[in-house]
């Protein structure tokens, strides 16, 4: 008897990831918009607050940069609210260059095609989108080159 008691609750424990449900996830699908030259790679980001708009952030998708519009697919979001930023990395560095006063050097955009403004980007709730539990949402994103 004290054999088989260990067992069932080992089995319980290992059927309980199943017994919560699903594991939901959203995509997001960004158009990119005036992609200028097809020089260096381009990068989007879904990031929540916390790592909007600078920092840390999973959910990021990159590709060689081409001349015109692009479209990126971040899948497996989480539902909730994502901050969007997007850069064109010319010189493909690996980061967003910027001048002596913090300015970027590189073209920058961000979610809901929210403007810059005049001393940084836009706040969160300016460039978050909401993902939903499932499914697909869309947004586009200028770029804007100095």
């Amino acid at each position: 008897m004290s054999l088989r008691r260990p067992s069932l609750v080992l089995s319980l424990l290992l059927a309980l990831p199943f017994l919560s449900g699903p594991a939901l996830a959203g995509d997001l699908l960004v158009t990119l918009r005036d992609v200028a030259s097809a020089e260096g790679m381009v990068r989007v980001a879904a990031c929540p607050p916390d790592g909007y708009p600078e920092g840390t952030c999973r959910f990021i998708a990159r590709a060689p940069a081409r001349l015109g519009p692009m479209q990126f697919r971040i899948s497996g979001l989480p539902e909730g609210r994502f901050g969007v930023s997007a850069y064109h990395d010319a010189d493909a560095d690996g980061r967003l260059g910027k001048d002596w006063l913090g300015r970027p050097t590189e073209a920058v955009g961000f979610g809901n095609d929210a403007p810059i403004g005049r001393f940084g980007p836009p706040d969160f709730d300016a460039a978050s989108i909401a993902i939903p539990a499932t499914g697909e949402v869309r947004t586009v994103v200028t770029l804007r080159y100095r």
